[in-house]
């Protein structure tokens, strides 16, 4: 009776962290949140090791260890979902509740509606377009950014779900935004800006939250997701920089410079 209690508060804090890191915690909230809730549930010997794809947890009872591993594939950033489970954490190591109510209301998180589409497409066009008057676009820059706002979120969304890795969901991205104005360029357009709608687009492509979560991870002492967060950084740089150099080579190549 124990051994399966033991084993349904384990299975339990594996998804809660699964969940934490696919919806964009960061690494040591995810240990110290399942630390947190093992020792509510008075499993004091507990030992949780965590990295961006993957999180091993194992719990000393008795005369036997338990031991489980969880594969993390993919993680985004939603924060409604990442401030539900983070209140779903402060609950069980308040009052502790059984774990089937727990595990029902974990799962009534992790099944909430995602936004609409038309609200993610539309918010991908404001961030391009507002980015791209930041860095001193006009209000055509803005409105043809809006367009490569769009265009990132489609290509984006369509390689998720071909679960093409991070490099060419990157390469693709920034190399249709990049088309957009590049054509408009070398037919005649001049009144628009090329570089500040490029600037302004890419930024929904550049891992900010990343970058921020190296430079924590380095100075709390984490040193091996540090790496492996820096690696994915450079990664989706090395990404951007070449699908936005594909345009651009292929238009000089075929039609000359403007």
């Amino acid at each position: 009776m124990h051994s399966k209690k033991v084993e349904q508060c384990l299975n339990f804090c594996c998804e809660v962290s699964r969940q934490l890191i696919r919806n964009g915690a960061e690494i040591y909230r995810v240990e110290e949140s399942a630390n947190r809730m093992l020792a509510a549930y008075g499993y004091k010997e507990a030992e949780v090791f965590a990295v961006p794809s993957c999180v091993i947890m194992s719990i000393h009872y008795g005369e036997r260890n338990y031991t489980k591993s969880v594969r993390i594939k993919s993680a985004t950033n939603n924060l409604d979902k990442l401030d539900r489970l983070n209140a779903l954490c402060r609950d069980v190591c308040r009052e502790t509740p059984e774990i089937d109510v727990a595990l029902s209301e974990l799962k009534a998180i992790v099944g909430r509606p995602v936004y609409p589409v038309w609200l993610s497409y539309f918010g991908y066009g404001c961030v391009a377009a507002f980015f791209t008057l930041f860095w001193g676009g006009n209000a055509l820059d803005a409105a043809i950014a809006f367009f490569c706002g769009m265009i990132v979120k489609a290509v984006v969304g369509h390689m998720v779900r071909l679960n093409a890795n991070v490099f060419f969901v990157n390469v693709c991205a920034s190399m249709l935004l990049v088309m957009v104005p590049v054509v408009l360029t070398y037919m005649g357009c001049t009144m628009i800006h090329t570089d500040q709608i490029i600037i302004g687009s890419i930024m929904l492509l550049v891992p900010g939250i990343a970058i921020t979560n190296v430079m924590r991870d380095v100075i709390i002492g984490d040193f091996v997701t540090a790496l492996s967060k820096l690696a994915e950084v450079l990664i989706v740089a090395l990404a951007i920089a070449v699908g936005i150099a594909i345009p651009f080579g292929l238009a000089r190549a075929l039609l000359g410079g403007i």
